[in-house]
């Protein structure tokens, strides 16, 4: 009876045991891949090996040593020494959550559009650097922060081939996209502390948020499904009053759904439905695209401007460049087409 009792008071810590299992689990063998992934693809949208172990190892985690950060918990007793947090409650931790996760997301952003100002190109492009292997890279889906974090992974534990750290990008992020190394846990444990005096439900609900935001920060910026999924449960977790009113939730609601529109916007009206312009940089004498329905090429200012065909799904293309250039080029921009998509994937 006092094992029972014990499991049910510290439930959330041995759910969060188990999924950490199986974030090693995972990390280790792929003969549950086709069992995990459809689930994960629901809210990490693109879901690989990487995001799922990630995903799993976080969660798991914050739910093991959840109850050291509960109002009662020793964490929080010991954070409750200093006056300036003395009177803090779970909301008050996770609004400065938010403002961290948004500013970080901005930033991100801001220096996906500085990356393509120094090369003179257009913000709606997506970037592929090739060196020491490719990695994409846009305002839509940004691996910015993920070339940052990428070294330090690695230089801890041994990456999976299936697993990709984005280190090729680290060459082109500006010194202060180091600050994620500081803001990564800063948000886990603001995360945690934020879980206060809440119920359990509503505290397995932050943790799970929080995991889908982190996941944001590094794999895919602020227009990401992850971010988007962490963002509609801390904004929902925030607004949420006792008792529960569907009024609450209007305000996060809003932010999503503009966030929402702000990407479809972004990918209709920054599509070139013309023809793709793709500008390699770094380019040597042997670029050979004789497989491809070239347009057009000219030299400018040390780059290699090529217009390629529009009959071509963006990503397929994309991914086909990058193979075609590795090797010969340092990286390269390639423009949008939202409505590739809609084609035959063949094509």
């Amino acid at each position: 009876m006092k094992i029972q009792s014990y499991l049910y008071k510290y439930k959330i810590s041995v759910i969060g045991l188990l999924l950490l299992l199986l974030g090693v689990y995972i990390f280790r063998y792929d003969n549950l891949d086709i069992y995990i992934r459809p689930l994960t693809q629901i809210f990490l949208m693109g879901s690989s090996e990487g995001k799922d172990v990630l995903f799993f190892l976080l969660m798991g985690s914050m739910m093991f040593i959840s109850p050291l950060f509960s109002s009662k918990g020793y964490l929080r007793r010991k954070l409750s020494c200093f006056n300036y947090f003395k009177e803090w409650k779970g909301n008050d931790f996770l609004k400065w959550t938010i403002i961290i996760v948004l500013c970080t997301y901005a930033l991100g952003i801001i220096m996906e559009i500085w990356l393509r100002t120094q090369f003179g190109v257009s913000i709606f492009t997506a970037f592929v650097s090739l060196n020491p292997d490719p990695t994409s890279s846009s305002i839509l889906h940004s691996h910015i922060f993920k070339a940052v974090l990428g070294p330090f992974i690695s230089s801890v534990v041994a990456v999976p081939t299936g697993v990709h750290t984005g280190t090729s990008l680290l060459q082109y992020v500006p010194s202060i996209g180091l600050l994620i190394v500081i803001i990564f846990p800063l948000v886990y444990l603001l995360g945690l502390f934020s879980i206060g005096e809440r119920r359990d439900y509503h505290q397995v609900i932050v943790i799970f948020a929080i995991s889908n935001t982190l996941i944001g920060l590094i794999d895919g910026g602020l227009l990401s499904t992850p971010a988007m999924v962490g963002l509609s449960g801390i904004l929902g977790m925030y607004a949420l009053k006792m008792p529960f009113s569907p009024k609450n939730l209007i305000t996060p609601t809003v932010i999503i759904a503009l966030l929402i529109i702000l990407r479809v916007i972004l990918g209709v009206f920054g599509s070139n439905t013309n023809y793709y312009e793709v500008t390699v940089i770094g380019a040597g004498e042997n670029l050979n695209l004789s497989d491809y329905d070239v347009l057009s090429v000219q030299s400018q200012a040390g780059k290699t401007i090529i217009h390629i065909s529009p009959k071509y799904n963006e990503m397929i293309l994309l991914n086909d460049l990058a193979q075609t250039l590795e090797g010969k080029c340092q990286g390269f921009f390639i423009s949008w087409n939202f409505f590739s998509y809609f084609r035959d994937s063949s094509s």
